[in-house]
């Protein structure tokens, strides 16, 4: 029979594998939402650029006219079918509330409103795609660490969302996310203003354009990655709370490849109590992108252990 701790050790390895494949997964549709963002951003650029530039090229005079009550009204619509029924974060709320165009406007202020509300509507869909991974990857932990620990553990959906929700390191997910987009938002805020104050063709911007999706998708993905390992490690503290107690102990295992960081090295195999049990400190993720995980600890007697317990128990964490 293969040494216990050599088995829980490779398994643990085959989690973080499975893993790095479903962090992909989600990516592949963050870089779809941001791709087709810049896309957007592009076409109404292009789109104004069409409408307003002369023989000429686009004048300032043309851009700062007012614009037709048609595109305003246009504008409206679009902002009232994001916001309807729909149940946003606090930081989504205060973006779209922003959104009251008056009649009299410019048309470089609408164009402007226009991009600010394609950026806004990705950032909404970022955002609820990465709520929704989370929630899955707290699935996912807590399923594994019913086969682990011998039991049948149920956490609450209120329990769930709680973890999901809470902050690391001081700052929330959906606030770091909604951060970074506004980095976007003023980034193409300034080719907007290039285009319209000095006359430059959208064109000039596409390779720009392409650059910024690989970087809004980085960062994105970093967010999600980063934040999976968090509630992963939550869900099992949790499990090992329940089961284990205060006093039981986990090990650290580290994802151990050529990329290995000097932290994770540090803290793998490394025991440590479950009540001190702190993401980012004893635990992961330890770092951006950080997919180390934890394995229960419980000495020689590991295996009896979970014999004792193989279908004693149903957790209910509420």
């Amino acid at each position: 029979m293969a040494d216990s701790l050599d088995y829980w050790l490779e398994r643990a390895q085959n989690t973080i594998n499975s893993e790095l494949i479903e962090d992909a997964k989600a990516a592949a549709e963050l870089q779809r939402i941001v791709t087709l963002m810049y896309a957007e951003i592009a076409k109404e650029l292009l789109a104004f650029y069409a409408k307003y530039a002369t023989a000429e090229g686009l004048t300032i005079a043309e851009a700062k006219k007012i614009v037709d009550e048609f595109d305003v009204v246009a504008f409206q619509n679009k902002a009232k079918a994001l916001v309807k029924n729909k149940d946003f974060s606090e930081e989504a709320n205060k973006k779209l509330k922003k959104y009251n165009t008056k009649m009299y406007v410019s048309r470089e202020k609408l164009l402007k409103q226009n991009i600010d509300l394609l950026v806004t509507e990705a950032s909404i869909k970022v955002e609820n795609h990465i709520e929704k991974s989370l929630v899955k990857a707290i699935d996912r932990e807590v399923e594994r660490q019913s086969g682990i620990l011998g039991t049948d553990i149920n956490v609450a959906d209120k329990k769930i969302k709680a973890v999901v929700n809470s902050n690391f390191k001081g700052v929330t997910w959906s606030e770091r996310l909604w951060d970074d987009m506004d980095l976007v938002r003023k980034e193409v805020e300034r080719v907007a203003t290039n285009v319209v104050n000095r006359g430059r063709h959208p064109n000039e911007y596409v390779a720009d354009f392409k650059k910024k999706t690989g970087a809004t998708t980085h960062d994105a993905k970093r967010l999600l990655v980063t934040e999976s390992a968090r509630v992963q490690t939550e869900a099992q503290k949790l499990s090992y709370l329940e089961m284990l107690g205060e006093n039981g102990e986990y090990e650290f295992v580290a994802k151990r490849d050529e990329k290995t960081s000097k932290v994770c090295r540090h803290h793998d195999k490394k025991v440590y109590k479950v009540k001190d049990m702190t993401p980012g400190v004893n635990a992961p993720p330890m770092h951006p992108y950080c997919r180390s995980t934890t394995v229960p600890h419980v000495g020689n007697w590991r295996d009896e252990f979970f014999k004792k317990r193989k279908g004693k128990y149903k957790v209910n964490i509420e």
